[in-house]
């Protein structure tokens, strides 16, 4: 009974080391996913030359996108836009949205392009959402890197500290 015991006990603490890692990657994918948006409203402020807000709404249907949440914020409050600035609001749901898994430092960069959308022209809205794509894969490359650094030490580290404490309670 106790090996049984001990045995779930060193599963658990591994499920708990195995979920911490998984976060890593969920910040992973919501930086691609944020890539993913931001190269899709340069292409269509350059060659459609399509609305903000229509923009805005067809950043939703976009296929596996972590941002869905986001969006759907940000299409909701894009109702008050007028009352309130386009980068206003772009801020105010960058900064608020916590099921979007970013750094504070990735998100005043996203809340940088916002300053830039629907004020200027859309070549200077391009080069911003360039600049901000630039700086933002470099994120991406180091998020990436520990994600998979961090991914063995937590698991690892569940992994050890269930064995430890398995061999206590023995």
């Amino acid at each position: 009974m106790k090996i049984l015991g001990a045995l779930l006990l060193v599963a658990a603490c591994t499920l708990i080391g195995i979920g911490q890692a998984k976060k890593l990657y969920f910040r992973q994918r919501c930086l691609e996913g944020a890539l993913d948006a931001l190269r899709f409203m340069d292409a269509e402020l350059k060659n459609a030359a399509v609305p903000i807000p229509e923009i805005f709404r067809n950043l939703i249907r976009l296929p596996d996108n972590k941002l869905s949440s986001f969006f759907n914020n940000l299409n909701t409050k894009m109702a008050g836009f007028g009352e309130e600035s386009l980068a206003d609001i772009w801020s105010g749901c960058v900064l608020n949205d916590r099921s979007i898994s970013l750094s504070e430092r990735q998100r005043q960069e996203l809340c940088r392009v916002g300053t830039f959308l629907g004020r200027y022209s859309e070549n200077e809205q391009s080069e911003a959402i360039a600049a901000c794509i630039a700086h933002l894969e470099g994120e991406l490359e180091r998020t990436s890197e520990k994600a998979r650094e961090g991914a063995k030490l937590y698991t690892g580290l569940g992994l050890t500290f269930g064995l430890m404490l398995a061999t206590v309670l023995i």
